[in-house]
């Protein structure tokens, strides 16, 4: 999916002088783009998760406003970072992250920026702002499917799910093209999605999530029509045999952890 980053940055509610609501509104993503070629050397996206107490979710969301966004926005304008998002749950979940900051790098070079910022400020968060935060993740990870274009229109409104897989990864990723992107590519066409991205960890041991499917729903009325969509949808992709197959198989390939949803 394509998108320029000041389009998206002029849309965004992240906007200097913009107040949100902890409760009532999502950090949007900044820029969504077409990822860079996935490479055995060059980490393509690099996905942090945070986690604080709920008391410590407003200090979070002004972090991230005043310090971490900032940064993004700098790195983008020199060249050392060639995508982000920010996304912020809208509601306070133990299972779920509070705050995903995805960051898409093109070359070593933009990754060594990163990862320099990382050893004086982890997460790209000073001392003072870390003491308030209860776990960070960071998570190299693939983009191994993207699909749809966000541009125009309402902003959209987000759907973050993990999942686990016990297939090897290249099995996973065939499964994703034959049975995961049908679906999504139907939902786009339905009217109800804006767009996806689909991510695999690189080094997945140990990680709480092996793959993760960010879905970009068409406003809140999108969202709303997600199980309708989603019924129809595979309703008419039973007549394919290889997609059917897959749906009769899928507990074998992969379990859905909990997902940020907003309400």
């Amino acid at each position: 999916m394509s998108l320029r980053v000041n389009d998206m940055q002029a849309k965004s509610g992240l906007r200097s002088g913009k107040t949100m609501s902890l409760l009532a509104s999502v950090i949007v993503a900044l820029s969504i783009a077409v990822p860079a070629q996935a490479s055995d050397t060059i980490p393509q996206s690099l996905i942090i998760s945070y986690r604080t107490p709920p008391a410590g979710r407003p200090r979070l969301l002004s972090t991230l406003h005043r310090q971490l966004i900032p940064r993004l926005q700098d790195l983008h304008a020199k060249g050392k970072l060639a995508h982000y998002r920010v996304l912020f749950s809208r509601l306070v979940d133990a299972n779920t992250w509070d705050a995903l900051v995805i960051l898409e790098f093109q070359n070593q070079a933009q990754a060594a920026s990163w990862q320099a910022i990382d050893a004086q400020t982890p997460a790209g968060l000073d001392a003072k702002s870390l003491t308030g935060i209860s776990t960070v993740e960071s998570t190299v990870s693939d983009c191994i499917g993207s699909g749809g274009q966000l541009s125009g229109g309402l902003d959209p409104i987000y759907m973050v799910i993990p999942y686990d897989y016990f297939v090897p990864t290249s099995d996973y990723i065939n499964y994703i093209r034959s049975y995961v992107e049908p679906q999504t590519n139907g939902w786009i066409k339905a009217g109800a999605l804006n767009a996806y991205h689909i991510y695999t960890a690189r080094y997945a041991a140990g990680r709480s999530w092996m793959s993760l499917l960010l879905l970009a729903y068409h406003g809140d009325d999108g969202l709303e029509q997600r199980n309708a969509v989603v019924a129809a949808t595979r309703k008419t992709l039973a007549t394919n045999a290889e997609w059917t197959a897959r749906a009769h198989g899928k507990e074998h390939v992969r379990t859905e952890k909990a997902a940020v949803i907003p309400p």
